[in-house]
C-alpha cells in the first residue's frame, strides 16, 4: 500500500516528499472517506482502526522532537571514514513481519554543553525521584 507507483513516483525511495501536501493529523486522514487521501496506513483502517491513534501520534512527535531539540545526529565513521548507513530497500532491512532498518553506524552527540546539563539534570530526576515509585 505504501509503494503504490500510482501515487508516489519512486515508491522504492525514502523521500520524505512523498508526503508533501498530507498536514493533517493521522486521526484525520485515517478516517478520510476517500481513500486517496490517506498518507499511510501504520494505524490500521476502518473498524480495526488503532484506538490510540491520539496518542500513539503525539507521543511519536514529542520524543523526536525532544531527540532533535537535544542531539545532534551524523552518520558513523570506521578507520577515520564516513559509513552511510544502507538505505536500500532490499539490503537495508530486515525481513519478517515487523520491518526495521538492520543496525548502521551512528554519531550521536549533545547539540550544545547546556542542553547535555538539561538532558542530565533531567535524567538524575528520572533515576532518582521517580525510581522510588516502581
Amino acid at each position: 500500500m505504501h509503494h503504490d507507483a500510482s501515487r508516489f513516483p519512486n515508491p522504492d525511495i525514502f523521500d520524505p516528499d512523498h508526503y508533501k501536501g498530507y498536514s493533517g493529523l493521522a486521526s484525520e486522514l485515517a478516517t478520510a472517506a476517500d481513500y486517496k487521501k490517506r498518507d499511510h496506513y501504520a494505524y490500521g483502517s476502518g473498524r480495526r482502526l488503532c484506538p490510540g491513534i491520539h496518542v500513539g501520534e503525539r507521543n511519536l512527535f514529542l520524543a523526536m522532537a525532544k531527540l532533535l531539540w537535544g542531539f545532534s545526529f551524523a552518520p558513523g565513521k570506521e578507520d577515520g571514514k564516513t559509513v552511510m548507513p544502507d538505505t536500500d530497500p532490499v539490503t537495508g532491512y530486515c525481513e519478517g513481519f515487523l520491518v526495521c532498518a538492520n543496525d548502521f553506524l551512528c554519531d550521536i552527540k549533545p547539540r550544545s554543553e547546556a542542553r547535555r546539563a538539561t538532558i542530565m539534570r533531567e535524567f538524575e530526576a528520572e533515576s532518582q525521584v521517580f525510581a522510588k515509585y516502581d
